[in-house]
């Protein structure tokens, strides 16, 4: 077994123990859709708990609209409906929320950072990091190439989404990289990479086939509103 992996698995074990998370890492990933405004958080929660129902266990809380306290407000309703389905939530919020948190562990705002179970760098982000991320038992990182792999391999991630595979209607000006270049790439990394940008639950098969632990997604995951 990858140390890498064998790292997230005991983490995640002890994180279990806490009954906060299952021991394994899920091969589906939810990527959150958008909320704009915190009168939108009821409604998100909602469907957000028929997604935990569906079996969802792991989810990457990404929002890109909200402040430090409307994000935390979405992190808080989420962190109670994912810890009480025993699923695991990263943090992932617009840049200056990030700024503020991410290595606030036990700094200054370090009681204003919501309880989760890790945080999700942006491909940005993870390029500056000269070291993991403290304070937080997950760490994850958007990769869309080799030298972003092997940085997030560099400082210790835990696991990557690797994008766009296919064209995807979030990002419609990407490029592709198509399952053979996904492949090649996913070879170079012995991190768990999770294949991002148009897959759906069955294509699970393919992505494994390709060399990814498993698939992420936004819209194949997301209950219809």
């Amino acid at each position: 077994m990858p140390a890498d992996l064998a790292r997230f698995l005991s983490m995640s074990s002890l994180s279990s123990a806490t009954g906060a998370a299952d021991p394994a890492l899920p091969r589906q990933l939810l990527v959150t859709p958008e909320v704009t405004s915190v009168a939108q958080i009821a409604s998100f929660a909602s469907l957000l708990a028929q997604a935990l129902a569906r079996g969802i266990r792991l989810v990457q809380l990404r929002n890109r609209s909200l402040d430090a306290d409307g994000y935390r407000a979405l992190a808080e309703s989420a962190l109670a409906l994912t810890h009480a389905a025993g699923a695991q939530l990263l943090l992932n919020p617009r840049a200056d929320v990030a700024d503020l948190w991410l290595d606030a562990a036990n700094g200054l705002h370090a009681d204003t950072v919501p309880h989760a179970d890790g945080w999700h760098l942006t491909s940005a982000r993870l390029l500056a990091c000269a070291a993991r991320p403290a304070g937080w038992k997950l760490v994850s990182a958007a990769c869309h190439d080799a030298a972003q792999l092997a940085q997030a391999h560099r400082i210790g991630a835990d696991f990557v989404t690797l994008s766009p595979v296919l064209a995807t209607a979030t990002h419609p000006d990407a490029t592709p990289l198509g399952w053979p270049a996904f492949s090649a790439l996913a070879a170079q990394t012995t991190l768990p990479v999770f294949a991002l940008g148009g897959m759906r639950a069955e294509t699970l098969s393919t992505a494994r086939n390709a060399g990814a632990h498993g698939v992420a997604a936004i819209r194949a995951f997301w209950p219809a509103g």
